[in-house]
């Protein structure tokens, strides 16, 4: 049987974690993530891997900043529930503008997730993401940005 009540609760998390990214609200991954979370990005045009939780944190603080805004849309999540582990596949949808490279990218990925409750609740012990297909162009002139993350 399909533990319902977990899967909504990780998909909550997954939730919360993609709005703490994109708000660089970047504390708040503190109660998100397990304290030996592992990062794995690979795209044709980066590859980051990442060990434990305060090199996350530093990580993402470099990644998402005023000057570096992104959207994050995950979406048609595969969760299975094994107890106090769980697994997941997630589609996601992302557009990331860098000011100070004045340029925007748009992309789609594939996320593969493992979830462990810690002291009863649940936290991303691993996540990462593969590429599927990736656009980046130089900012236009003309382009006006009228805001910023909200954190």
């Amino acid at each position: 049987m399909l533990d319902l009540e977990a899967i909504e609760r990780i998909k909550q998390l997954k939730a919360r974690y993609l709005r703490a990214i994109d708000t660089c609200n970047i504390e708040m991954l503190r109660g998100i993530l397990t304290e030996d979370v592992v990062l794995s990005f690979k795209s044709p045009a980066y590859e980051h891997r990442v060990s434990g939780l305060d090199a996350a944190l530093d990580f993402y603080r470099a990644s998402f900043t005023p000057t570096r805004l992104a959207m994050h849309n995950g979406h048609t999540p595969e969760i299975e529930v094994h107890g106090d582990e769980a697994s997941g596949l997630w589609y996601l949808n992302y557009v990331f503008i860098n000011l100070e490279d004045k340029t925007h990218l748009n992309g789609a990925a594939i996320y593969e997730d493992r979830y462990v409750k810690v002291d009863g609740e649940w936290r991303i012990a691993r996540t990462g993401y593969t590429t599927l297909l990736e656009t980046i162009e130089p900012l236009r002139e003309s382009l006006q940005i009228i805001s910023k993350p909200i954190n």
